[in-house]
């Protein structure tokens, strides 16, 4: 062939084929999200989730594929690898279905809605969750990962099963969805005293599944679960229960020393794969992180020792350095994995090798490998390691004859060098959505850092991100949005509302300015209009009304994160006696009322109401400080830990409703109420705090 003719049929290649050359790419390529663009070089045509990929389902009567991750989800990875980026299986997808991607962490209420179907379809759920729905969207399959053979075989079956044996999917599908459908609530109608005592009980059964030995629950994968650690430390101090407080202190301690826990770079990952804290999927998630930061600040007042401080410092390494953005929010996680060539490589960039560390750390290898036990207890896999301590720092002042000085300044040079080595890693992948309900998060756990260390920094902290959510993610009329690189779909949750609301309340206890107050009252006004549903004393989880079960979506399940609907039960009761507006604590007492049975029968998945059920139903205090000196007496008031009090304070006469006829010129004076009945003013601390710690019930 002559070079004339060659150039001739490269032309001709070149214009009947465009893209030749380049790789293909689906209509996932023009998203924001992180997690959906990882999927837009897949040969399946992946959609986003809208009208138009469902009005396709409807018209052609093709069933629907609806998978559902996140970009920091290990086996979303792996899956996206081995089966969606095999041709095989992307023929088959593209032939009989409509292949619908969704990011759980734009999407909540997708995830949630189908996660449903999949536990009453399998009896558990995660991610990648994988839905086969009719063209309508109702589901009919459910699962989680699965290798690309499994998933061929499930395609060519539930596809065969469409087509031969309509009527019967049809039925299995009314079932499911029946199967679904909300169910009817039986309110309590206890008096507080009776209800209280069966909440207690209720703890006591939760309690049984604790692992006292480990920590947290007993599993053979180990959760942070900080609702649960809240409420077991605000029982254990509320009801003088000393198994609750042991508990506590065995579960955080085991986080801190914990594989769980980046020694080097501070923050904690998702979850570990083992009951002892060991080796983690190292994902790291900022609500992890933000909630956990909270969790070592309240129990860091409540006692006083330096590890959980250690720990709240940690945390906020993590959050400041690494998910910090120049606009002033937080990036929403880092992935577990390292993209080193086309291979992605869990852990790669957190675990150590023993010959790399004594190479780097030379002579201070030897206590550094004993501290973080670099040996058979350390051991992850091939010749890796993931750090894990397990003794406490007097065992090693002692077996080394140093001091602790000389001890704490020998590990902090030896992460020092660590951290700068690690700087020469390939970095896992960061994802930059900033979801403003984990954002939110953040502002709590910082604001509690504030109050129980006095540090200025973490207020100062929290204050700039509220600026930045303020700025970029709350427009006019109070319309929150969900994040500033989600989808452009104008649709709002009650998670980000509720948490919003928290942080605000939170924010006002660190700074006693009530310009927070004004905000979270006017928020949760807003949040009321908008999510109020008009047969259930719950507020719905999304303004879409469009979806599947949408109107009746009530999220009441308290997770790894609150329920929307517990922290915003919690918020209306906090406002209730902030402004004095009875009508918000009517409204969180439905709620209560109406969750009353869940928690007593389903205690470990609501642990959150268990704990905002002890505000409507056991004793709660205001504390009202005014005068000069009454900022430096409430944050000293602050700065102790009591789970069930709200503190007011003003340094001048005031007409809000806590503080007004509650000045007194010329003296600073401390007033405590328990239930709305008050005590004669103080006019110091420790008075204040006899009153607050008086075992008589009438104070």
């Amino acid at each position: 062939m002559t070079l004339k003719k060659i150039f001739f049929l490269a032309i001709i290649l070149l214009i009947s084929f465009p893209n030749i050359g380049q790789e293909r790419m689906n209509k996932l390529i023009n998203e924001k999200s992180l997690y959906l663009k990882q999927h837009s070089s897949n040969p399946v045509d992946w959609v986003p989730w809208g009208t138009e990929a469902l009005t396709l389902a409807k018209n052609q009567k093709k069933l629907i594929i609806i998978s559902v991750g996140y970009s920091s989800c290990h086996w979303c990875h792996v899956m996206e690898e081995e089966t969606f980026s095999d041709d095989q299986a992307a023929q088959i997808m593209n032939k009989n279905f409509i292949n619908i991607k969704v990011d759980r962490e734009e999407r909540p209420d997708i995830d949630e809605i189908y996660m449903k179907s999949l536990v009453l379809m399998t009896g558990s759920g995660g991610w990648p969750m994988n839905i086969i729905a009719l063209p309508d969207g109702s589901p009919i399959w459910g699962g989680t990962y699965l290798p690309k053979e499994n998933w061929i075989g499930v395609l060519n079956q539930i596809n065969e099963l469409y087509n031969d044996r309509y009527d019967d999917v049809l039925d299995y599908s009314n079932k499911l969805k029946a199967g679904m459908s909300p169910k009817v609530i039986v309110e309590n109608k206890l008096e507080s005293s009776e209800l209280l005592l069966k909440l207690k009980k209720a703890s006591l059964v939760a309690f049984q599944s604790a692992d006292i030995l480990n920590g947290g629950l007993k599993a053979s994968q180990k959760f942070h679960l900080p609702s649960m650690i809240n409420y077991f430390l605000r029982a254990g101090n509320q009801f003088n229960e000393n198994k609750y407080s042991e508990f506590v202190d065995i579960t955080l301690k085991n986080i801190t020393y914990g594989g769980i826990n980046d020694h080097i770079e501070g923050g904690l990952h998702r979850y570990t794969v083992d009951s002892i804290w060991h080796v983690p999927h190292f994902e790291k998630m900022l609500y992890d992180n933000a909630q956990m930061l909270s969790v070592y600040a309240k129990a860091y007042k409540s006692k006083n020792k330096a590890l959980y401080k250690n720990q709240i410092y940690n945390i906020f390494s993590f959050i400041d350095n690494i998910l910090n953005d120049e606009n002033g929010l937080l990036y929403s996680s880092i992935s577990a994995v390292t993209e080193v060539g086309d291979e992605k490589i869990e852990g790669d960039y957190y675990v150590w090798k023993k010959n790399n560390l004594k190479e780097i750390l030379g002579e201070n290898y030897e206590l550094f490998e004993d501290y973080y036990n670099v040996n058979k207890v350390g051991f992850w896999e091939k010749d890796k390691y993931v750090l894990k301590r397990e003794r406490d720092d007097n065992f090693f002042i002692e077996k080394y004859n140093i001091s602790k000085n000389q001890l704490e300044s020998k590990i902090k040079e030896s992460i020092k060098i660590l951290k700068k080595s690690r700087e020469n890693r390939l970095k896992p992948i960061v994802d930059d959505k900033f979801v403003t309900s984990w954002n939110a998060l953040s502002v709590i756990g910082l604001s509690d850092a504030f109050q129980s260390t006095g540090e200025n920094k973490f207020l100062d902290k929290a204050l700039e991100i509220i600026s930045a959510v303020e700025k970029n993610l709350v427009k006019k009329n109070l319309i929150v949005d969900r994040s500033l690189s989600g989808s452009n779909e104008s649709i709002l949750f009650l998670e980000d509302y509720s948490f919003l609301i928290s942080a605000y309340l939170s924010l006002y206890q660190s700074t006693f300015n009530y310009d927070f107050i004004d905000r979270a009252d006017e928020l949760a006004k807003k949040t009321l209009s908008l999510f109020s549903h008009e047969e259930s004393p719950f507020l719905r989880f999304s303004t879409d009304q469009s979806l599947f079960f949408s109107n009746d979506l009530f999220v009441n399940q308290d997770g790894v994160m609150p329920s929307p609907n517990s922290v915003m039960c919690e918020n209306l009761f906090l406002l209730s006696h902030h402004t004095g507006n009875r009508k918000y604590y009517q409204t969180g007492k439905l709620m209560i009322d109406a969750m009353a049975n869940d928690i007593i029968d389903n205690t470990l998945d609501h642990m959150n109401w268990l704990n905002v059920s002890l505000d409507y139903n056991d004793k709660f205090f205001e504390v009202v400080v005014s005068g000069k000196k009454s900022y430096k007496m409430a944050n000293e008031i602050s700065s102790k830990y009591f789970p069930n009090i709200l503190i007011a304070a003003s340094k001048k006469d005031s007409d809000k409703y806590l503080l007004k006829n509650r000045y007194n010129k010329g003296e600073t004076l401390i007033y405590v109420c328990v239930n709305n009945t008050c005590k004669f003013p103080v006019n110091n601390v420790n008075e204040a705090l006899k009153l607050i710690t008086k075992k008589d019930e009438k104070i």
